[in-house]
């Protein structure tokens, strides 16, 4: 009985050495793909998600569980650790792989995340793909990743293997042989089995829960989740470092600004941030300069820049300030308003200043027409007949002789313009060039006579309150000049401050124009110009007052002064008549009987012996009297 008992006993343990053979073999397995080894990397790792990078893949909060593999292709989700060298080095990061590069580096990005991440993980910083996720799993073992209840559970669990695995067979059999069933005893566990079972169980859930421990989903810790924004709210943002950028000053062609990067973390970080300045308000192609910031990398659209050594890293709630300039590419020629106003005129010529604007945001490089039809230079006068050669802020593109089209642009400091930043420049250009002549109001006023000539000014004037291009006719009504001893027989050679235009000796008409410095003339701004002419040799004679004064006489004859005046206004060629009633010369010793022959300064026109009447006329240089100025001829008989 006793032999039957023994091997039926034996048949029964053998079921249970298999499951602790394979216990041990799960035990050890899990150990071999969970510590890293000599081998190479634990293919088994836990982490916990702790931002919203991954949203709505992967919540805050979850655990996922990751496994090494070979390759890790496009749209697989990873946990890889920051390399080596990079700013939050050997923090981990679960994001997606979206491109795997030729040299074996891949390219990732959070499902929440706007931008690519800053790093080129290759296989060596790759923890494994996600092949699990617990929703909330990670709140549940960060709590058991305390160090309290770590070494609680690991008693517990020691515990269980040093008592609960040991428990006994029995004591010996009773006394009395077989007087009662036999109980079933286990033989003690050895010691050194539980030892070991205690040490493989803890290093187990050591490792476990050491990759636990990894912050994975806050790569914006380092960049920015919003490129687009002045301002990365942290609320939105999987970075607890944002940024705000102010422009402090711009050009078409350059800005500065300054950025302002602040932690909202309750801990320091070393920060980076990711800028987009190839969109408006910047719209750079480069960096012209920077300050208290360097350079990680750098493309219009993905900027990454880092503190420098002594502003690095930022204290929690902290805030620091750095600057940079950025460089735009010139933009194309674009059409523009333009607007002038005439500031001077005179001297044969005008001076404007035209305003330039636009309605575009944006900034262009300006162009403007100027004809006839541009405000504030539709007068003719204003009008071009050749391309101004004395420009100020502008460049001449092409000018169209023609029609009298300027086309310009801008130059120097003004090329540029936009909506809040219009532009000016000025010119100077020949007046009335292409303008019509307007025939003027004339009057002339002789200014001296004699010598068989006289001299007159010419005051040119209108009614025009714009300048108008001048033109005069003198003839035989032109105000001043209606007396016959100014008709024109011949055009005068002697003139100034106008151009001859023509001349008709039938009618004595004489038509001018001003000349480059004076040709323009509006309302309250008349012109002179004058000129000196020969009297007209056929103008009538006209009588003038005679009275005479006996100078000497003896010898049997006598001499006289003669005085020729006229109340006329106007010079007349004068005529003398002296008789028997000349004042002077009533006396019957004075009266003549014969011409005299000799005189002066007159010349005879008849003599009448009967009644002793002698009528004479000026010479050329003294033909012309008016009032106030007489003229005089002498006789001696």
């Amino acid at each position: 009985m006793e032999l039957v008992i023994e091997r039926t006993r034996r048949r029964r343990r053998w079921p249970r050495r298999l499951f602790s053979v394979l216990r041990w073999g799960v035990m050890l397995g899990v150990l071999a793909v969970s510590v890293p080894g000599p081998w190479g990397p634990a293919r088994l790792g836990v982490t916990v998600v702790s931002g919203p990078s991954m949203l709505p893949t992967y919540d805050p909060g979850d655990l996922v569980l990751t496994w090494r593999a070979d390759a890790y292709p496009v749209g697989t989700p990873i946990v890889y650790g920051i390399p080596a060298g990079e700013p939050g080095a050997g923090l981990k990061v679960v994001h997606r792989v979206v491109e795997v590069q030729p040299d074996g580096s891949h390219l990732t990005q959070g499902d929440n995340n706007q931008h690519l991440d800053p790093w080129r993980p290759t296989d060596e910083d790759i923890r494994g793909r996600v092949v699990l996720r617990v929703p909330r799993g990670g709140i549940v073992l960060r709590w058991f990743g305390s160090p309290l209840l770590l070494a609680l559970v690991s008693g517990l669990l020691t515990g269980a293997s040093v008592f609960g695995w040991a428990r006994r067979r029995g004591g010996p059999p009773p006394p009395g042989g077989d007087a009662g069933p036999r109980r079933r005893h286990r033989r003690p566990t050895p010691s050194a089995t539980v030892a070991l079972r205690a040490t493989v169980v803890g290093t187990a859930l050591a490792a476990a829960l050491s990759t636990t421990g990894a912050q994975a989903a806050p790569v914006g810790a380092l960049t920015s989740t919003d490129l687009q924004a002045f301002t990365v709210p942290s609320s939105i943002a999987a970075n607890p470092v944002s940024y705000e950028q102010v422009l402090t000053s711009e050009t078409a062609l350059e800005y500065c600004a300054t950025v302002t990067v602040t932690n909202h973390a309750d801990q320091a970080v070393e920060w980076e941030i990711t800028l987009n300045i190839s969109q408006q308000p910047y719209n750079a192609t480069s960096v012209s300069s920077s300050w208290n910031v360097t350079t990680v990398s750098f493309q219009p659209d993905l900027w990454r820049v880092k503190g420098v050594a002594f502003n690095a890293v930022l204290a929690a709630g902290a805030s620091y300030v750095w600057g940079y300039c950025g460089a735009r590419t010139p933009p194309d020629l674009a059409d523009a308003t333009a607007v002038a106003t005439v500031t001077s005129s005179g001297g044969g010529q005008y001076c404007a200043t035209v305003a330039v604007t636009t309605t575009s945001t944006d900034w262009i490089r300006w162009r403007v027409t100027i004809d006839h039809s541009t405000p504030g230079l539709t007068d003719n006068n204003y009008w071009l007949a050749a391309e101004p050669t004395n420009t100020s802020n502008a460049t001449t593109i092409s000018f169209d002789g023609g029609t009298g089209t300027w086309l310009v642009r801008g130059s120097g400091s003004n090329e540029y313009i936009r909506a809040s930043s219009p532009a000016s420049w000025s010119y100077c250009a020949p007046m009335s060039a292409a303008s019509p002549l307007v025939d003027a109001t004339v009057t002339a006023a002789v200014t001296s006579s004699g010598g068989g000539q006289y001299c007159a000014d010419v005051t040119v004037s209108t009614l025009s309150t714009t300048f108008i291009k001048w033109r005069a006719t003198i003839d035989h009504t032109t105000a001043g000049l209606t007396n016959g001893v100014y008709w024109l027989t011949a055009q005068p050679t002697n003139f100034w401050n106008a151009t001859s235009i023509s001349f008709t000796a039938g009618t004595g008409t004489w038509v001018l124009k001003g000349t480059s410095s004076n040709e323009l003339i509006k309302a309250g701004q008349p012109t002179t110009f004058g000129y000196c002419a020969p009297t007209n040799a056929n103008a009538e004679l006209v009588d003038a007052t005679v009275s005479a004064t006996v100078t000497s006489s003896g010898g049997g004859q006598y001499c006289a002064n003669v005085t020729v005046s006229t109340t006329s206004t106007e010079f007349i060629k004068w005529r003398a008549t002296i008789d028997h009633t000349t004042p002077g010369l009533t006396s019957s010793t004075y009266w003549l009987t014969t011409q005299p022959t000799n005189f002066w300064n007159a010349t005879s026109d008849s003599f009448t012996s009967a009644t002793g009447t002698w009528v004479l006329h000026g010479l050329s240089w003294n033909e012309l009297i008016k009032a106030g100025q007489p003229q005089t001829f002498g006789f001696c008989t």
